[in-house]
């Protein structure tokens, strides 16, 4: 049927119609009147003081449940999904979290305004602030999470490692104090601890105000960084540091503990492959522990929690080495951005295990440590977060307008209905702003094996059209590499596995030749198609050949920098399928060689639908290439087709044979010169600035700091060379691209040539 669609659009028959078909929340509904409730819901009133995807997530379970929910939100968000969800709502100022998300005072007006019963703080923000925890209280208001003490004791990292010591649990070495400035930092790294060493915010979480250094110079920078981030994500600056475990694997257990002194253990999660020590892909179980391994952790978990006095959901972090040796590393008092994978082999909701446990529910008698952690694990689940981010430009925080959204095919929201699930807040035509985490969504595949949890992530992705403006960029393409590597699909994740694997940073996804051609029958489909309301009007002949030039989309390096030309000869096809013969140009138009393609499946719902199915009969099945329209008369080229195979960029225009011949005469655009120019990779606020005007620079030296996200981010000299000119002042606000930093032109010396670190 497919094919001979195909064929019908080739040659220049109809479309059937589309209807625009939108994201709606599958798995989470209101109990109606009608229903049987059994027993009054725990709570009736809760508010979540959040945003974005967590708060998406405790309003599902809490309509689940038939509990009323209230959202909570910033000025610009006044429209936002979580907003939407939510029985009432209630802003709370502008658009930075100080203002907004991080104000107490407002947050305690609202809940007494609400009359809300209960207060669930999702994650970051002020879920893990014993002071708000302690206000709630003080309103006759339950507190959906663990007690003051216990966030006090474990949000410090000083002292909660020194009650893992008490408790009798294996912790790492290093120096149990508070590190006063550089100086003593380096005299400690060197001296007492031994290098390498990981310099940590004691307040810190999330990656945030975290770094690893090797020599004297790495910890001085890294003492005065991570002082700055810790200031400014967490209000407290206090810095500790300790031996750098080198290879782990970052293993943790999700645990609940009820008022009656239970406590339960959930199979364990492995979270090695980082980033800047922020997570990017975790999985469960891990592909490290032996059973023994894991009863060990679970036992430790569970003195630690008890010692601690703990109560709701939490997660103690361990750093395991290849011999199962373990080392605790911090216990996180809230629940986990990548709770959902525990769901999944644990079939069980969390969020309403927390809700239970505040309502003072003891633990059902089925929620025990030997049988959820030793018992019989439920399948394999892997989690990949969707930043905004630009893998391209070394992982640098993107922002703007999200124009374009499709899920993949078939997945729920915020539970386990399906093999594949979606925690998302994202609407289209949201802003994505600088003032917030960068997380996006969080993207879930679940599958009897590992291999095949894998196999449904990389099909999930290629279905996950994300679109917005040119200035907002997702790490999707950085998430399609890693489920393709080979070391990956082994399970060899130790913590270091993203800088062993992309040294030279990420340059974009390489396509096999069967990926190429897909994306070849992709453009031809979609150019001819449009063609056909043309042809009807103005007689045009249809054309059997035709010249597909594929390159490059943005700083994507899939076609090495340089155009690929493709000819393409329709042909007569039988029942089973169209036919195609594709093959190579050379620089001078001249075939290097041709293959038949027969394209037995080749499936597009017309010029709204994002997806073009294509199955090459390569073994691989059918595989989705996402359209997302052409280019703009100021982008060039001007009208190529836009498009996404395995997440790798292209741009694909569909010439005639005629076309082709004289566009290889045509000039190629100017390439602007930037290399006397220091500009803002992203939008943020410039922090410092370390040179002057007329300072004689380094290559590599540092230039300025700029934050974005709650990120710092280092700008060096591309080269040697003096300032001519400072256009920023630390505190001023930088869009993308803006000029901080001209300098003098360069002598003609080829060896001071370099490129911009951040």
């Amino acid at each position: 049927m497919a094919t001979r669609l195909l064929k019908s659009w080739l040659r220049g028959g109809p479309i059937r119609s589309v209807t625009y078909r939108q994201n709606v929340l599958l798995g989470a509904r209101r109990l109606s009147s009608s229903e049987n409730i059994e027993t009054q819901p725990l709570f009736g009133k809760i508010l979540i003081a959040n945003r974005g995807e967590i708060a998406c997530r405790v309003i599902s379970t809490a309509m689940k449940m038939g509990i009323r929910t209230v959202a909570v939100y910033s000025e610009p968000e006044a429209n936002a999904r979580h907003v939407e969800m939510a029985d009432e709502s209630y802003c709370l100022g502008p658009a930075p979290s100080a203002q907004s998300y991080l104000n107490v005072d407002r947050i305690l007006e609202v809940i007494k305004e609400s009359g809300a019963e209960a207060v669930h703080p999702g994650y970051g923000f002020l879920s893990e602030n014993a002071g708000f925890a302690e206000a709630v209280e003080a309103l006759g208001v339950r507190w959906v999470g663990p007690p003051a003490p216990a966030i006090r004791a474990m949000g410090d990292k000083i002292e909660s490692k020194q009650i893992a010591i008490d408790a009798g649990i294996n912790t790492i070495p290093g120096f149990q104090g508070v590190i006063k400035d550089e100086e003593v930092a380096v005299r400690i790294a060197r001296d007492q601890v031994g290098y390498p060493v990981m310099i940590k915010a004691s307040a810190g979480g999330g990656g945030k105000g975290m770094r690893i250094a090797y020599t004297d110079a790495e910890a001085r920078e890294g003492f005065r960084l991570s002082t700055e981030e810790a200031k400014s994500s967490f209000g407290d600056d206090r810095l500790f540091i300790e031996k750098f475990i080198e290879e782990p694997h970052h293993i943790e257990i999700q645990l609940v503990v009820d008022s009656f002194g239970n406590v339960c253990c959930f199979p364990e999660r492995e979270c090695s492959i980082q980033r800047r020590n922020q997570k990017v892909l975790e999985e469960s179980p891990s592909m490290l522990l032996t059973p023994e391994t894991r009863n060990a952790m679970c036992a430790q978990a569970t003195m630690l929690a008890k010692a601690v006095g703990y109560r709701s959901a939490g997660t103690i972090e361990f750093l395991a080495d290849a011999n199962q040796n373990f080392y605790f590393l911090e216990m996180n008092t809230r629940l986990q951005v990548e709770h959902p994978v525990t769901e999944y082999v644990a079939q069980v909701d969390l969020v309403e295990q927390m809700l239970k446990v505040a309502a003072g529910e003891e633990l059902g008698p089925e929620l025990t440590t030997e049988k959820k952690a030793l018992g019989k694990i439920h399948g394999w689940a892997l989690e990949a977060r969707v930043y905004a981010e630009d893998p391209l430009r070394s992982f640098l925080p993107s922002t703007g307008r999200l124009l374009r959204l499709q899920e993949p095919e078939g997945a729920c929201a915020f539970g386990v209905a399906t093999a594949v699930r979606v925690d998302s807040g994202l609407v289209e035509g949201m802003e994505v702003s600088r003032h917030y985490d960068p997380l996006l969504a969080k993207l879930v595949t679940w599958g009897t094996t590992r291999d095949e949890a894998i196999d449904a992530m990389a099909k999930a992705l290629d279905e996950y059209v994300i679109s917005g403006c040119s200035s907002l960029a997702h790490n999707t393409n950085f998430l399609s590499e890693l489920c393709r590597s080979k070391r990956f699909r082994r399970g060899e994740t130790p913590t270091s596995f993203i800088p062993e694997e992309f040294p030279q940073g990420f340059k974009g996804v390489a396509l096999c030749k069967a990926e190429v051609l897909r994306v070849v029958a992709a453009a031809l489909l979609v150019h001819t198609s449009s063609l056909i309301d043309l042809r009807n009007t103005s007689g045009r002949d249809h054309l059997d050949e035709w010249v597909v030039v594929l390159s490059d989309d943005g700083a994507s390096s899939v076609m090495g920098g340089e155009s690929r030309a493709y000819h393409v000869q329709v042909t007569d096809s039988d029942e089973v399928g169209a036919g195609l013969i594709v093959g190579a140009l050379d620089e001078a138009g001249n075939p290097l060689a041709e293959e038949a393609v027969d394209l037995t499946v080749l499936d597009w719902e017309g010029p709204y639908s994002p997806l073009v199915k294509v199955d090459c009969d390569d073994g691989e099945g059918t595989k989705a290439v996402q359209y997302l329209g052409r280019t703009r008369a100021s982008q060039a080229p001007y009208g190529a087709l836009r498009l996404v195979a395995s997440g790798a960029a292209i741009l694909a225009r569909v010439l005639t044979p005629t076309e082709y011949r004289y566009s290889r005469w045509m000039l190629p655009p100017e390439v602007k010169d930037t290399s006397s120019l220091i500009e803002s990779p992203m939008p943020g606020v410039l922090v410092s600035l370390a040179v002057q005007k007329g300072q004689e620079m380094e290559l590599g030296q540092e230039v300025a700091v700029v934050e974005a996200m709650k990120m710092q981010n280092v700008l060096r000299a591309p080269r040697a060379g003096r300032v001519a000119e400072v256009h920023a002042r630390p505190g001023d606000t930088l869009l993308v691209d803006q000029l901080i930093i001209s300098m003098e032109e360069p002598a003609e010396d080829p060896n001071q040539q370099g490129k911009i670190a951040a």
